[in-house]
């Protein structure tokens, strides 16, 4: 039997997008360990390959194209700004010439690597991803991250009476119906997808996962150390924890802290770092196992979150990171994946208030005993229910029944 062969289509510079770069690249691994040979696609990626997974470059604008990469933070100001929402929203699921130059240049490289079966990561990849499938008369599956509609909705850019939000809905919801299956992320998604549009067959739940990073959890050694390690974005509120850490310095005595250097949130973090005399610690990796050795020293995850649907449908790929390291966290509740922490014992719930998620963190690592027993909890529910062998399962068989 001649061996399975799977391209991933996706839209984002592996550095900038570090949850979802991540998801696309530990399915890839699954599925490469379960015999299937995969390559990612990616316009913004030069040839390469990771973990014996091959990644290539799709062209956009030809010789132009190293000025794609350098325009990828101002393509993304245009797509959630406020003046230029139209011209993004309006379009984003309708054909035009980029995406049928990314399109182009994405059916050839399927021919030449004889790809059986295109899976396109995220809804917005879907226009140039339907494309180069059609051209190729291949099956495509789609795996929905979140919903963009519904994060521009969170990032107050569109409104849900808008007529661009509609159109999007609309938009999608006609696309979704050319694709052989879908993937999603969480239970919520999935019960979005079938309410709003009306997709009810071929539906996998793969939601995030991770890969135990330790044997057991260590005697964890003084001081106490907190890591943010998601980007500082609009979307996380991040702040929550910064404006608890004033609080946090009244009851601890030996601590550090630690954070991310990336996200549009940084430099108004760092400015407040410098004029309260916070602490904080900036850090960034260009390779996770080194921000997997980081956060095997640490003693709690920082997982703070908006409160909105676009949040609630898609869980944070950090959770899982946190997990695979033993560390339980400290959230901000929302509903949705947040019912884990308390569900599975991993950590603390708190409200939004600076001063409730302060305690929070000062509680946990304040009982040494509940402390351990949720860090336990933590690499037990990586080992045995969120590693990305186990949750890629669902996706390896939708695979077989589409290819």
């Amino acid at each position: 039997m001649n061996q399975l062969k799977v391209g991933f289509l996706f839209l984002h510079p592996f550095s900038e997008s570090l949850g979802s770069t991540t998801r696309v690249i530990e399915i890839s691994k699954s599925l490469a360990k379960k015999g299937v040979k995969v390559t990612i696609y990616d316009p913004f990626e030069k040839n390469q390959e990771i973990n014996g997974v091959k990644v290539k470059k799709i062209n956009v604008f030809g010789s132009l194209d190293f000025i794609f990469r350098r325009l990828y933070s101002l393509l993304k100001r245009v797509y959630y700004g406020e003046k230029t929402r139209k011209i993004t929203a309006s379009k984003i699921f309708q054909e035009n010439s980029i995406y049928r130059s990314m399109a182009k240049s994405l059916s050839k490289k399927m021919r030449e690597d004889q790809i059986d079966l295109l899976i396109i990561e995220q809804d917005f990849a879907i226009v140039p991803g339907l494309l180069a499938s059609k051209d190729n008369d291949l099956p495509v599956i789609v795996d929905l991250h979140n919903i963009t509609a519904e994060e521009l909705v969170a990032a107050g850019v569109l409104d849900y009476e808008d007529k661009e939000f509609k159109q999007m809905q609309n938009d999608l919801q006609k696309l979704l119906h050319e694709a052989n299956g879908l993937v999603v992320v969480s239970e919520e998604l999935k019960k979005y997808v079938e309410e709003n549009y009306k997709v009810m067959n071929n539906i996998v739940l793969v939601p995030p996962g991770g890969r135990p990073r330790i044997s057991k959890v260590p005697k964890r050694q003084l001081p106490i150390k907190l890591i943010y390690a998601g980007l500082l974005s609009y979307r996380e509120k991040v702040d929550i924890f910064v404006r608890s850490i004033p609080i946090l310095r009244k009851e601890l005595t030996n601590y550090k802290i630690y954070m991310t250097k990336k996200g549009e949130e940084l430099r108004k973090i760092i400015k407040e770092n410098r004029e309260k005399s916070l602490g904080i610690e900036f850090f960034w990796f260009e390779k996770r196992d080194e921000l997997f050795e980081l956060m095997k020293q640490c003693h709690v995850g920082i997982l703070t979150s908006s409160r909105n649907k676009a949040r609630i449908l898609g869980p944070p790929i950090k959770l899982l990171d946190y997990l695979s390291v033993g560390l339980p966290v400290v959230a901000n509740y929302i509903g949705g994946w947040s019912d884990i922490i308390e569900k599975e014992k991993i950590g603390i719930a708190t409200s939004d208030e600076p001063r409730e998620f302060a305690k929070g963190i000062i509680d946990l690592v304040g009982d040494e005993e509940t402390y351990y027993r949720y860090a336990n909890n933590a690499l037990r529910l990586i080992k045995e229910k969120y590693n990305w062998s186990e949750v890629t399962k669902p996706l390896s068989e939708l695979i077989r029944k589409v290819a």
